[in-house]
C-alpha cells in the first residue's frame, strides 16, 4: 500500500514538473490601467520569461487617440512586427527572457474623459514550435484621457507652508491653517482634475493669511513708559486729555491677541505723546544740552576706548535732533543721557607708549651698528643670491664684501660696549703712567718680596747639604777581593 501511494506521488511530481516546463512565467502588463494627457507618449510594457517564441496581435478600441505608435521587443531577434496589422511573430530556439514595449503618443485631439482598449491575443512556445491548438491568452490595458494638470503653483506654496512655525502664531489661526494644509497635500497626490489644485491652493493661501501672529507689546509698553513718565503740570489741558484716553486705550491693549489692534493702540498712544503742547511753548530751556553738545563736539575718537563709543555717538546724535522739540522732558533727557554717556568714554593714555617710541627711535638712528646694519641688508641678499651664481668671481667678491661688513658690524660693537660700560662714581686710586709711585705700600712689598726670596734659597740649601752628608755616611768603601765558590767547602 504505502509503495503504491509512493509511486502515485513521484508520477504527480513529475507530471507538475513537465507542466510546469513547458508553461512560460507570465509578468502581467504594466500598466494595466493609466491616464494620460494631449501630447503625452505612454509606455505599455509586456514581460515573459523563459520562451523560444511568440505570436500575437494588438488591437484599440479607439484607435484614433493616439497620433503615433511605436514598437519594441528585446530577446527574441528573429521576427517582424507589421504596422498595419498590428501583428508580431517572433521565434527563436531556445527559451529567453522577452520583453515587448509600446509607446503610444497621445493625439492632440483627444478628449477628456475619452478611453481606448488596448488588448493583446498571443500564443507563446518554450521549444520553437508554436501548438496545433491555438492556446491563445489576452492582456489589455484601459487608456482614459484625462487634463492636464498643474501643480506647480500648490506645490511651492505647500513647500512655503512647511516653513512656517507653529510657535509664532495663535493657537485658533494655526488649526484651520493645519487642515488647509492637509488637504493640499492630498490633493497634490491625488486630483484629477485641475479645478481641485486650484480650489486647494486658493483655500491654502486663505489659511496662511488668516495666519496671526503671538502678539508682541515691546512697541506698546515702550510708549506706555515714556507717557507715565510725563508730568500733566507741563502741557496744556487739551492735548494732556487726548493723551490720557490714548494711554488707557493702550493699557486695555495690553490683553489684546491680535497684532493689528495692539499695533493702532501703539500707533494712537505715540500720536498722543507728539501732540502734546508745553506751557513752556517758547521759554524751554536748551542750556545743559548745549553745554553737553559743545563737548562732546571736542572730543576726538582716537583719544578714547572702542568701547562705549559707539552708545556716545547714538546719545550725541540723538542730542542734535532733539533741539528742535517743543517738549522739555525730551530735552532734558536727550541732554542727561548724553552727559552719561561722555562720563562712560574711557580716554587712552598714550604718552608712555610714545615716549618709548621716540626713545627707541633716537637710539636706533644714532646707534653705528644698527645703521650698519640696516645699510647691510640688500648686500646680504646680493650674497645670498651668489650662493647659486655658479661664478667664482662672483662668489670671492661677494666675500670680500661680507667680510668687510663683519668686521666694520665687530667695530661697531665694540665701539658701543665703550659707550655703554659703567661710570663708578668714586674715585679709585690707580697706577700713574710715570716713575714716581705715591703708594707707599707698593715699596714694602717690594723688600717682603726679596726677604721670601733669600729664606727660600736658605732653605733649599740646608736641605740639598742634609741629604748630601747623609749619602756620603752610607756609602761601603771596602775593596773588593776575588771570591770563589768553592771556597766555601
Amino acid at each position: 500500500m504505502k509503495k503504491t501511494i509512493r509511486k502515485i506521488f513521484v508520477l504527480m511530481l513529475v507530471l507538475v514538473m513537465i507542466i510546469c516546463a513547458n508553461i512560460p512565467v507570465y509578468a502581467a502588463v504594466s500598466p494595466t490601467k493609466t491616464n494620460a494627457y494631449t501630447g503625452q507618449v505612454v509606455t505599455l510594457t509586456y514581460t515573459y520569461k523563459g520562451i523560444a517564441g511568440i505570436n500575437g496581435t494588438f488591437t484599440y478600441s479607439n484607435p484614433n487617440m493616439f497620433s503615433d505608435i511605436n514598437f519594441s521587443i528585446d530577446g527574441l531577434t528573429l521576427g517582424k512586427y507589421s504596422e498595419k496589422t498590428k501583428t508580431l511573430a517572433f521565434l527563436g530556439t531556445s527559451p529567453v527572457d522577452c520583453t515587448i514595449t509600446l509607446k503610444l503618443t497621445v493625439a492632440g485631439g483627444a478628449k477628456t474623459g475619452e478611453t481606448c482598449d488596448i488588448s493583446f491575443q498571443y500564443e507563446t512556445t518554450v521549444d520553437g514550435n508554436m501548438p496545433s491548438i491555438p492556446d491563445y491568452k489576452y492582456d489589455k490595458v484601459t487608456v482614459t484621457i484625462v487634463e492636464k494638470l498643474d501643480k506647480s503653483k500648490l506645490q511651492s506654496l505647500i513647500a512655503e507652508a512647511e516653513g512656517l512655525k507653529k510657535s509664532d502664531y495663535l493657537a485658533q489661526t494655526w488649526t484651520p491653517f493645519e487642515t488647509a494644509l492637509h488637504n493640499a497635500k492630498n490633493v497634490l497626490n491625488r486630483a484629477t482634475t485641475q479645478t481641485e489644485i486650484n480650489t486647494a491652493e486658493q483655500n491654502l493661501r486663505n489659511a496662511i493669511s488668516n495666519l496671526e501672529k503671538n502678539p508682541d507689546y515691546a512697541a506698546l509698553e515702550k510708549q506706555i513708559k515714556i507717557a507715565e513718565s510725563l508730568n500733566q503740570k507741563d502741557y496744556t489741558a487739551k492735548t494732556w486729555s487726548v493723551l490720557a484716553q490714548a494711554l488707557d486705550n493702550a493699557k486695555k491693549a495690553k490683553a489684546y491677541l491680535k497684532q493689528t489692534e495692539i499695533d493702532k493702540a501703539t500707533s494712537d498712544l505715540k500720536n498722543a505723546i507728539s501732540g502734546l503742547v508745553s506751557i513752556y511753548e517758547g521759554k524751554l530751556n536748551f542750556t545743559k544740552l548745549n553745554e553737553q553738545l559743545k563737548v562732546a563736539e571736542g572730543l576726538k575718537a582716537n583719544d578714547y576706548a572702542k568701547k562705549g563709543w559707539s552708545e556716545f555717538l547714538a546719545a550725541y546724535q540723538k542730542a542734535k535732533n532733539v533741539k528742535g522739540s517743543k517738549l522739555q522732558y525730551e530735552i532734558d533727557a536727550a541732554a542727561s543721557e548724553l552727559e552719561k554717556a561722555i562720563a562712560a568714554l574711557v580716554k587712552i593714555d598714550y604718552s608712555d607708549l610714545s615716549a618709548i617710541l621716540n626713545e627707541l627711535n633716537d637710539y636706533a638712528q644714532n646707534n653705528k651698528f644698527l645703521t650698519e646694519w640696516n645699510n647691510s641688508k640688500n648686500l646680504l641678499e646680493e650674497a645670498n643670491a651668489a650662493l647659486t651664481s655658479r661664478d667664482q668671481q662672483t662668489v670671492d667678491n661677494y666675500t670680500k664684501k661680507i667680510q668687510d661688513l663683519l668686521i666694520s658690524l665687530k667695530k661697531a660693537i665694540a665701539e658701543m660696549a665703550g659707550v655703554d660700560s659703567v661710570t663708578v662714581e668714586k674715585e679709585v686710586m690707580v697706577e700713574p703712567d710715570y716713575d714716581y709711585c705715591n703708594v707707599k705700600s707698593h715699596s714694602v712689598w717690594i723688600i717682603l718680596f726679596w726677604i721670601s726670596f733669600a729664606i727660600n734659597v736658605a732653605a733649599g740649601s740646608l736641605v740639598a747639604f742634609y741629604y748630601y752628608t747623609k749619602r756620603k755616611k752610607t756609602t761601603d768603601n771596602t775593596p773588593l777581593v776575588d771570591y770563589d765558590i768553592y771556597d766555601d767547602e
